[in-house]
């Protein structure tokens, strides 16, 4: 077995696994097909990459995600790892001459789209060696699987083909115990190793507002997106709703653009990096965003619209707060999502038949859909905990040892009615500024030592917020956490003393200088928030 905590140190900066990670890459180390079923936000890529650096050859892997696939491949080379990616977003002299890198050797993970193996490419591959094929978002070979994916039923038959079969490691965030037995049977895993690691994410809070009219859920998811600091998605039942809650949105004041597969490639590649910039903090969209998005300081997640089933809205949910931080996702519902996902399900089984399904197997698939359709309904509208709900549909109830969740509306005793505000789900005081240590004492999380690990191997802020994708003003704040925890660095490299001289004056003349947008009023243009808080952090570390 190799030095693993070397190379997790060498490329990625830990000094340890996150919990249930060291088991799966031993296990593929030791050559068994391996199943790993994590929460989004888990770390399940590094479970799949560092076997890659370990074992000989190439490694595989077969993501249905197309635009998550660059930023993958990009944090990748960051951290001094060989890595590419064949996909149709790609020129047909480009992808000639990525397949030349790997025939000769020069790449040791290869991303690619499942569609792609039915072109012709696994006669490219056999020309290779490649020691394990990793099989992303694994659900999709599953009709029980919220995401069905047709060519992934082709990935046994492709893999057969190979000049000598690899090592099978799949991975999924959101796998019922149906869904679970799908993919080993489909995918053909041999003996397969199966690690669950805990559903739960503790850093999510979970709200729902029920039996919302059209109008009071505009009003309410307003008055919700005012009220939460950060980046955020929206999630909308139709692309038209995608457009209409943006405008909606946009007359209030906040700064929010559509996503959605109606529109053209190059406007949604643009709209996505807006948002991966903070230069847009809010995006409507439908599911089609989700597929590409690995920004993991997401705060908030909002669903417009109940989505058709609990697997849908877990995964959806739990793009938020990927970075360990605290996120929320609320859910607003109306007694009309449940009879469109209805007419939805019963076209679909009409679709079916008129392109000659039998019927004893479209009539499954119409039952299980209403089946996933009543659950996500009891989760709208329970008056017990949600997170508990969650846990269970996934089979991991027990890892709940408390009655109380701590983190849901029911365990909170939220109450909705005549909420100001101030009250609402995501609301703190953060822009409030305090001269005492704001909790800076406490054990410092993974996501900030991360980045604080990379800066102290030399990187930049902004190849740090690259080789992370987070933004710039996160990089900051953790920045800002380690050293008033006592971490030692030159904050003139961050804050120029004439900036330094700018904003003390501000702070001194502020009428309420407790407040960020107060001292930047009274700072020219140049100076930024992030400006502010280094002048802030510097002072609380004098006075500390």
């Amino acid at each position: 077995m190799p030095d693993l905590i070397k190379l997790l140190a060498t490329h990625y900066g830990f000094s340890s696994f996150r919990p249930g990670q060291e088991e799966i890459v031993q296990s593929i180390l030791s050559g068994r097909d391996t199943l790993a079923l994590m929460p989004t936000g888990g770390g399940k890529s590094l479970c799949f990459q560092l076997p890659a650096l370990a074992l000989p050859g190439t490694t595989v892997v077969i993501s249905p995600l197309i635009a998550l696939m660059k930023d993958q491949v990009d944090a990748l080379k960051v951290r001094g790892i060989a890595a590419s990616f064949i996909n149709s977003s790609l020129p047909a002299d480009e992808i000639d001459r990525r397949i030349q890198d790997v025939l000769a050797g020069k790449i040791k993970l290869l991303y690619l789209a499942p569609e792609r193996l039915a072109t012709g490419f696994t006669e490219q591959l056999r020309k290779i060696s490649i020691s394990l094929v990793a099989i992303d978002e694994a659900h999709c070979v599953s009709t029980w699987g919220h995401d069905f994916r047709p060519d992934y039923l082709e990935i046994e038959k492709h893999i057969s083909q190979l000049a000598k079969r690899p090592i099978l490691a799949t991975f999924t965030a959101t796998a019922t115990p149906e869904v679970k037995q799908d993919i080993i049977k489909r995918l053909g895993l041999q003996n397969p190793q199966t690690f669950v690691r805990g559903f739960d994410r503790p850093n999510l809070r979970f709200f729902t507002r029920a039996y919302l009219s059209d109008y009071e859920r505009q009003e309410e998811l307003a008055r919700l997106v005012r009220s939460m600091k950060g980046s955020g998605i929206v999630y909308c039942g139709t692309r038209d709703k995608t457009e209409e809650l943006a405008r909606y949105l946009q007359e209030n004041g906040i700064n929010a653009l559509p996503y959605h597969a109606g529109m053209k490639t190059e406007e949604r590649t643009r709209v996505q990096e807006q948002f991966m910039r903070d230069d847009v903090p809010v995006i409507t969209a439908t599911i089609a965003f989700g597929m590409g998005v690995d920004k993991p300081d997401v705060r908030f997640v909002i669903h417009a619209h109940m989505p058709a089933s609990l697997e849908n809205y877990y995964q959806e949910a739990g793009r938020a707060g990927r970075d360990g931080e605290t996120a929320y996702c609320v859910l607003l519902h109306s007694g009309q999502d449940s009879a469109l996902h209805e007419f939805f399900i019963e076209k679909n089984y009409e679709e079916s038949l008129d392109r000659g399904k039998p019927m004893q197997e479209a009539t499954v698939v119409r039952v299980i859909k209403f089946e996933k359709l009543k659950k996500i309904q009891e989760y709208a509208t329970t008056r017990a905990c949600r997170r508990k709900l969650i846990l269970d549909y996934f089979g991991d109830g027990s890892s709940l040892k408390q009655d109380n969740c701590k983190g849901c509306d029911h365990c909170l005793d939220y109450q909705w009615e005549g909420g100001e505000e101030a009250d609402e789900p995501g609301r703190d005081s953060d822009d409030v500024i305090s001269c005492s240590s704001a909790g800076y004492d406490d054990e410092l999380s993974d996501t900030v030592m991360q980045s604080v690990t990379l800066y102290r191997r030399g990187l930049s802020v902004d190849e740090i917020r690259r080789a992370r994708g987070l933004s710039i003003s996160t990089i900051h704040g953790h920045l800002m956490k380690w050293y008033l925890a006592g971490g030692e660095l030159d904050t003139s490299q961050f804050l120029p003393h004439d900036k330094e001289r700018i904003i003390l004056k501000a702070i001194a003349e502020c009428d309420d200088p407790a407040r960020l947008g107060s001292i930047k009023e009274k700072c020219p243009d140049s100076i930024t928030y992030d400006d502010i808080r280094w002048a802030i952090a510097k002072m609380k570390k004098i006075k500390l």
